[in-house]
């Protein structure tokens, strides 16, 4: 195919800062084998479900997962930590149809319930997983639109749900910003990094994980290939991309991706005496009245987590200069909701992608015989990248059922349009998005 010209940087510092697993130790490059039967390009979440679910149906077979730089320290070890159950409308607008809906929330229960599984099999219920639902907070009138169009989804659905406001939303949250929440309980909060790092680290004997690996091509053939950054080449019988925006680097399918920057921000740990301002309350997680509007945590280790600011990736990476220019607003959000401790610093600053399509549609195909892929496509990604890794490898495998051909049905992301009208394009539609958000931001 090619050789790639991008992939993954780390810059800031985000979850893996507070992950128990951060010093877990992978495989040694020198144990890299010349040849295995499936090889997974990406540990992300999609990488995870795909190589587990390759070993659960291939006990026999030589698994190898490749990560370019350490796990997650990638962008699926920077998102907001939200698993989410129910329709999420991050950009969606509304565009699914009930029907496919109602079979994403049996296909996301089912993959929560898989994972968490997971992690009471291998004994790693230490990590950083709250099965406590979240809230869709909102801070402005116009935005209670929202919560009425996903209560109508819910009762469609027959899910549990609650709307919560006034001093009840105040006790739960231990902020006065918001008017109104809806409360859905299904959804698991993470330390998206710490849950990544862990289930990787507990894979079944026959997967081998290498981080700090970058692969530099793929090449189709029979078998087919990968080259690493050191100029070892690898056979597979199958190679399996769940590298995000990055799987078009490799030669594979169209220019369909339109990554968005976002930049997060955690408080440092709240002392005991500050603590007194969240007295009663739980940790929780809120998605905002607008797409474009903040995201916000207070996590199990009392710190708020803060995510906003929205920009295109379009070399696929950030920088420590456009991070240090998203602080200004990150600290406006967080010291609008949360006015007696703006004296409380950030301690942690990053910037990661959300991998977004034009019509929010996800990515699964098969490229050659050997070679598939496959990528979420909107905001939600961690239930769905998961989902469409565990039927990638379905897939590859040669089995079928209703709930793969549901997935490759949806997986329709248009082509973007060519440069220099993408980046206007987007660049303007995220700054107006950011400019009707106002005080969901």
């Amino acid at each position: 195919m090619r050789d790639v010209k991008l992939y993954p940087t780390t810059t800031g510092q985000s979850w893996l800062e507070m992950s128990s697993y951060k010093n877990h130790t992978f495989k040694p490059h020198s144990e890299i084998k010349d040849e295995y039967d499936y090889i997974i390009v990406g540990a992300g979440y999609g990488g995870h479900a795909a190589a587990r679910r390759l070993a659960e149906l291939h006990p026999e077979a030589k698994i190898a997962v490749f990560e370019a730089i350490i796990i997650g320290n990638n962008d699926s070890g920077k998102n907001a930590g939200f698993i989410i159950d129910v329709p999420h409308d991050f950009g969606d607008q509304g565009g699914s149809s009930f029907e496919e809906n109602q079979k994403y929330f049996e296909l996301n229960t089912f993959i929560i319930k898989w994972m968490e599984d997971t992690i009471k099999r291998e004994g790693i219920e230490d990590v950083d997983w709250d099965h406590c639902g979240k809230y869709l907070c909102c801070a402005e009138e116009k935005s209670f639109k929202l919560i009425e169009h996903e209560v109508s989804e819910l009762k469609q659905m027959n899910c549990s749900y609650e709307v919560v406001e006034g001093e009840d939303l105040y006790r739960r949250t231990g902020t006065r910003y918001y008017k109104k929440a809806l409360y859905t309980p299904g959804s698991v909060l993470i330390n998206p990094a710490d849950v990544l790092r862990a289930l990787f680290a507990v894979m079944p004997e026959n997967v081998d994980v290498f981080e700090e690996a970058p692969v530099m091509r793929v090449d189709e053939g029979s078998p087919a290939s990968i080259t690493l950054r050191s100029g070892k080449r690898i056979q597979g019988k199958y190679v399996l991309t769940t590298s995000g925006p990055f799987i078009p680097q490799f030669g594979i399918g169209k220019k369909v991706f339109c990554p968005v920057l976002s930049y997060g921000a955690f408080t440092r740990q709240f002392t005991d005496d500050e603590m007194r301002y969240f007295e009663g309350v739980k940790p929780w997680g809120c998605t905002a009245g607008h797409p474009a509007g903040t995201t916000v945590r207070f996590t199990r280790d009392n710190r708020i987590y803060v995510r906003n600011g929205f920009s295109y990736a379009t070399k696929l990476t950030t920088s420590h200069q456009r991070i240090q220019r998203s602080i200004p607003k990150l600290r406006k959000a967080y010291e609008n909701r949360f006015p007696e401790l703006k004296h409380v610093n950030f301690e942690f600053v990053s910037g990661g992608m959300i991998n977004m399509t034009m019509n929010y549609r996800p990515l699964m195909m098969q490229q050659h015989p050997s070679i598939f892929a496959s990528a979420s496509g909107e905001g939600a990604g961690v239930a769905k990248t998961s989902l469409l890794g565990y039927y990638l490898a379905e897939w590859v495998s040669g089995n079928s059922s209703p709930d793969l051909d549901f997935l490759r049905k949806i997986s329709t992301p248009v082509r973007l349009p060519p440069e220099p009208f993408l980046t206007i394009g987007a660049e303007a539609r995220l700054f107006y998005e950011e400019f009707c958000a106002k005080k969901e931001i």
